[in-house]
């Protein structure tokens, strides 16, 4: 273990900026198409959007989704490639075991959960906005049914009626998000905090 060098911020701020070029980009792009059609057809979605809300939805998504990264525990990405680096086991810096993809698979889930609990009230006042919201939609999609135009202006006016703001939606999923991974910074390992519990470390080749 004493041979490998832990990998800096440095390099694995660039491997995700790489990353972000070569593979999320793309799927940015292609969820953004989808949401643009789920804005367009919402009315035709309205059964997989309350089957998508639920959560027996989202913990059969997350038991699907382990396979895969267990598949892929060792697997390196373009940006990581091109930095010169990998993820080892922190005890002997060998590869990362299956032990490890399922424990920070379970930190992972388990912070989620207990975000998604602290922000249950805060959660509700939205969804109970958003119905507000429904109704005026659909009451507009009704009254201009034969102009285009007319209809998107007043669904804008709703919007801002309401305070609809985007970036609000974007601070939840960012306060779900980045405290567990914040403790890289100051981490002599350059750890994460589910990597920590994990025991993965970063390291150049």
């Amino acid at each position: 273990m004493e041979a490998a060098e832990i990998a800096s911020l440095r390099r694995r701020w660039l491997a995700s900026l790489i990353d972000g070029g070569a593979v999320v980009a793309p799927v940015v792009l292609a969820t953004g198409g989808g949401v643009w059609l789920y804005m367009r057809y919402d009315r035709q979605f309205a059964a997989f959007r309350r089957f998508g809300e639920s959560r027996q939805w989202a913990f059969a998504l997350q038991a699907a989704s382990l396979p895969i990264e267990i598949r892929l525990r060792n697997w390196r990405s373009p940006g990581m490639r091109a930095m010169g680096i990998h993820r080892a086991d922190a005890r002997n810096g060998g590869p990362v075991t299956v032990r490890s993809v399922v424990v920070r698979e379970a930190v992972v889930t388990t912070w989620r959960e207990v975000v998604r609990r602290a922000l249950r009230p805060s959660e509700e006042r939205f969804r109970e906005r958003r119905r507000l919201i429904e109704e005026d939609l659909e009451e507009i999609r009704r009254r201009h049914a034969d102009d285009r135009d007319a209809r998107d202006r007043a669904m804008q006016e709703v919007l801002k009626r309401y305070g609809v703001r985007p970036w609000a939606t974007l601070s939840r999923g960012l306060l779900g998000f980045l405290p567990p991974y914040l403790p890289a910074l100051w981490s002599e390992r350059n750890q994460s905090l589910p990597d920590r519990l994990a025991g993965i470390i970063v390291v150049r080749d």
